[in-house]
């Protein structure tokens, strides 16, 4: 009997989410959102994740450790990502300033979820207020990429229209500090 199996609902709910993706550090209030749990309980789980050395925080939220992975097993699958849009960055936005002006913000019902460093860039993630879909904001070179990463059965033209809605946000967002750029 692996560990996993000794966790409790919350625990395992958690631990299973955060080895999703297991590179993105996520808020606390994007693990609220995406998990539909008590933020009592979820401060609890944490807790003891942590003292366990399954879970690490930093600067940005919480993620999976290396013991945790290992103790999760290597069956975790990836969710088919849909591209919703890809835009060039305006001139004077590099690729940090673009993910500094995002980090952190909520748009419409995108609501902050985490971001993670690739080895191309910068990943930034949003979910839903209800936590049922997921969008991935991809920064690679000068190349920003904005898909669904995750979406419940039959609720993929949801999930298209909130991306698309968050795409122009970020256009729009984007644009606005490239202005303010250009006038300073």
């Amino acid at each position: 009997m692996s560990l996993i199996n000794d966790l409790g609902e919350v625990d395992s709910k958690v631990i299973q989410f955060l080895a999703s993706s297991s590179d993105t550090s996520f808020s606390f209030q994007g693990l609220k959102r995406s998990l539909k749990v008590h933020q009592e309980k979820l401060a609890r789980s944490l807790n003891r994740l942590y003292s366990m050395g399954l879970i690490e925080k930093n600067g940005d939220g919480y993620l999976i450790t290396k013991k945790g992975m290992r103790m999760m097993g290597a069956d975790i699958g990836q969710c088919q990502k849909i591209v919703i849009g890809q835009l060039y960055l305006p001139r004077g936005v590099t690729p940090d300033s673009a993910a500094g002006i995002l980090r952190g913000r909520w748009f419409g019902c995108a609501r902050w979820l985490g971001s993670s460093m690739t080895r191309e860039g910068v990943d930034l993630k949003w979910v839903t207020e209800d936590g049922e879909v997921q969008l991935l904001v991809s920064i690679k070179g000068n190349v920003l990429e904005v898909s669904v990463s995750s979406f419940p059965p039959g609720e993929e033209d949801r999930a298209r229209e909130v991306a698309l809605r968050l795409y122009e946000k970020i256009i729009n967002a984007l644009h606005k500090k490239r202005r303010h750029f250009a006038s300073s």
